[in-house]
């Protein structure tokens, strides 16, 4: 049963997703730390802080959706940034780029689905 937005699996995967990003832009070169370690990091937070305030807001069908559709977005841009990170060589440890750009795949599923149903987690 969902009782908060602690509850919701995609908060779950963002919130890991993103402890994870913060460990792996630790290794990522100095010449990045304002260019792509910077918007990883803020793309990366950004997607369960949403959550958690869209959550709040899910009352007003527009602004659930409008919030979770934005943490769609956010997710895009992950991956995006991944997929550039391992163009770079950037993420040194063996299928790990592939890995993560996968886990924001499916969380961008994820939270197309929570958009669409909306009504089930009110």
């Amino acid at each position: 049963m969902i009782k908060s937005f602690l509850d919701l699996d995609v908060y779950k995967e963002s919130f890991q997703l993103s402890i994870e990003i913060e460990e792996l832009l630790k290794n990522y070169p100095q010449s990045e730390k304002f260019l792509l370690v910077d918007q990883m990091r803020r793309a990366s937070r950004s997607i369960s802080a949403q959550i958690a305030e869209g959550y709040a807001r899910r009352e007003s069908i527009k602004d659930f959706q409008r919030y979770i559709r934005d943490c769609i977005g956010e997710s895009n841009e992950m991956i995006n940034h991944l997929l550039l990170s391992k163009h770079k060589g950037y993420i040194k440890k063996p299928g790990y780029d592939n890995e993560l750009i996968e886990r924001y795949n499916k969380l961008g599923k994820k939270l197309t689905n929570l958009k669409n149903n909306w009504q089930n987690f009110k």
